[in-house]
């Protein structure tokens, strides 16, 4: 035990930066285990976690730490499946207790396997974030509630978060939230869930009031929301049998394969660019998507759009510095939209907004946003839109 707690103390030491690395190393007579990168850590600290299963039930002890895996400092999506706590059927896999708040995080792993209240994550006077998680396959027994997560006065934040596959025979199959625990959902997939009472999907009682954003809820049994002493809000989202609220829909999201567990959305989804038009645009420039995975537009676009409809957007130079050209072609007369936008998908500057001829047509950007301010070095998103529909995204670079 000593010798590999050694371990992980001498790489946070060569790692210089506050980063304490789990990793699997053969230790005779034992092996370092994510709750041993824990119980090194202090405040602040991140216990980075290589691919592989770990069976084991961890607890943060009321640090504010990170434990996540590789994909934080990556980017590389796998390592979410790639990356399993599993908690074999003992016990809650993550337990937040009293003393964490927004800045404990758990990122980029799957949690499967826990059982009884709070089986994936126990949340009790904590606020801790969790993103890019992937909550299944949890269980409860009668006396027990929140198969998913369990939250006691606690409000964590929950971001693209997929919740599947967990059952119990009481409340609470996906989430459960007990005593003014008012998390916030953005961009969290909820599905497959069940319990025998009632709340499949989320089960709100005693002065809880969560909030969901861009969030798909589905064929969670026997309801998917229940909501007993406390508020639901929800806008932008695509629940089953319908929520009142701004932008929520009550249609089929046609996910790839949800039966094994893949809710990735196809191309015929209707959760695509529902989302709250005020969210950040998803990684491929486009309006947010519902659902914890967004679909990449920006490849198909410019793979099948350009040929069938045959527009075309491209600027030149670019990179450039201080003025680049953007040039478009269309086959048609049509009302045409192009604007520019900073990588958070703020809008800076509307380039055209007006009905034009067929042809070739070219305008040159001069780095300005639309208060003629000079805008900063970095990525900036162009877009067309051709009778109000999204055809084609592009980037630039501007380097000062």
């Amino acid at each position: 035990m000593k010798k590999a707690k050694v371990v992980l103390l001498v790489l946070s030491i060569l790692l210089c930066s506050n980063l304490l690395l789990a990793i699997i190393i053969n230790v005779p007579d034992d092996q370092p285990t994510i709750q041993m990168g824990i119980d090194a850590s202090a405040d602040t600290d991140t216990v980075l976690v290589q691919p592989g299963i770990y069976i084991e039930n961890i607890n943060y002890n009321g640090q504010i730490i990170t434990v996540a895996s590789l994909f934080l400092t990556t980017q590389d999506t796998s390592y979410i499946s790639q990356t399993i706590i599993d908690g074999n059927h003992i016990g809650s896999v993550v337990t937040f207790e009293s003393g964490e708040d927004s800045t404990a995080v758990l990122f980029g792993l799957i949690i499967q396997n826990g059982f009884g209240w709070g089986g994936g994550i126990y949340c009790s006077q904590s606020n801790p974030s969790l993103e890019n998680i992937i909550i299944r396959n949890n269980t409860g027994g009668f006396n027990t509630s929140g198969s998913g997560i369990y939250c006691i006065y606690s409000s964590p934040s929950l971001k693209n978060v997929t919740i599947n596959n967990n059952s119990t025979v009481n409340i609470g199959g996906g989430i459960s939230l007990c005593l003014n625990s008012n998390p916030s959902l953005e961009n969290t997939t909820i599905c497959n869930n069940s319990a025998g009472a009632y709340g499949g999907g989320i089960c709100c009682i005693s002065d809880s009031n969560p909030s969901l954003i861009n969030c798909i809820h589905w064929n969670n049994i026997p309801q998917e929301i229940y909501c007993g002493l406390g508020t639901i809000t929800a806008i932008y989202s695509d629940i089953q049998g319908g929520w009142e609220g701004e932008g929520n829909i009550n249609v089929d999201p046609l996910f790839v394969d949800p039966e094994n567990g893949d809710y990735h959305l196809t191309e015929c989804s209707p959760c695509i660019d529902a989302g709250n038009p005020n969210s950040p645009f998803d990684p491929d420039g486009t309006i947010a998507d519902m659902g914890a995975f967004y679909y990449d537009q920006l490849n198909e676009v410019n793979d099948n759009v350009i040929q069938i409809v045959e527009y075309d957007l491209y600027n030149f130079p670019n990179p450039f510095n201080p003025t680049t050209t953007i040039s478009l072609t269309i086959q048609e007369e049509s009302n045409i939209e192009l604007s520019l936008y900073n990588i958070k998908g703020q809008k800076i500057r509307s380039l055209l907004n007006n009905q034009i001829t067929a042809g070739e047509h070219s305008i040159v950007w001069n780095g300005e946003d639309d208060s003629g301010k000079k805008v900063g070095s970095g990525v900036y998103l162009y877009k067309l839109h051709v009778n109000d529909k999204i055809e084609l995204v592009k980037k630039c670079l501007l380097l000062k």
